[in-house]
């Protein structure tokens, strides 16, 4: 399979296999990229913790389950944010994990600004639309490009200074991810290139960042996937 190390140590493809989710066939079934955002993910003991585009809350579910937090969950689909309440009573959570049922532009309605240690998410990676007979598998594959700022927004908003924040991304709309981070003083500070084949680009990339953070980024040892 290749090198599947970093320094979060050995990363595992069966991470979620022990999250019990609702079954939505294939128009909706948690990827590598959740896996990847899931593995990565390292809050720290009574984090506040919230994901943006939870989907079926997969994700969050894990996190709370495997790590002391409380963690709120953003779903703008209102079938995929009952899908994450069935999750939540799947796996007995209801006192560690909030599902609200908003797009990011409307977390000012709902949160008071920077409350939250840390924000996660794995947001769509087209920017643009994927055609699909499933209006559902379409939604979470692609958005548009000021849809995806809206992401960026809410992380600023939502983040206490110097809180953390973690997406996985497609690396063909990076440098419009990064741009956007740092216009809104949210410094990357670790990257992680994922690749399908070793000797194919890249395809995914996790990032780190910091709130208000200094400039430096650390390029962390690739992860190289039997497929994605």
């Amino acid at each position: 399979m290749g090198s599947s190390r970093s320094t979060r140590g050995e990363f595992d493809p069966n991470l979620l296999i022990h999250v019990r989710v609702p079954d939505v066939g294939k128009d909706h079934r948690p990827t590598h990229a959740s896996t990847l955002l899931a593995w990565y993910t390292k809050p720290k003991k009574n984090d506040l913790v919230i994901e943006l585009g939870c989907g079926t809350g997969i994700v969050s579910a894990f996190l709370a389950m495997n790590h002391d937090v409380s963690i709120h969950c953003i779903e703008k689909n209102q079938f995929l944010a009952e899908l994450a309440r069935e999750t939540v009573r799947m796996n007995s959570l209801e006192d560690k994990m909030f599902v609200h049922n908003i797009s990011c532009e409307r977390v000012r309605e709902l949160f008071s600004a920077e409350r939250f240690d840390l924000v996660v998410s794995n947001p769509p990676h087209h920017l643009a639309s994927v055609p699909s007979p499933s209006k559902l598998r379409s939604e979470g594959r692609s958005t548009s490009f000021s849809e995806a700022s809206s992401f960026i927004e809410a992380t600023a908003y939502l983040l206490k200074n110097r809180g953390k924040f973690v997406f996985v991304l497609s690396c063909e709309h990076l440098m419009f991810w990064f741009s956007e981070f740092v216009k809104r003083s949210l410094q990357p500070k670790r990257l992680v290139p994922i690749y399908g084949d070793p000797r194919r680009d890249a395809v995914l990339t996790i990032v780190e960042g910091v709130k208000n953070g200094g400039i430096g980024l650390r390029l962390e040892p690739p992860i190289v996937l039997k497929r994605v």
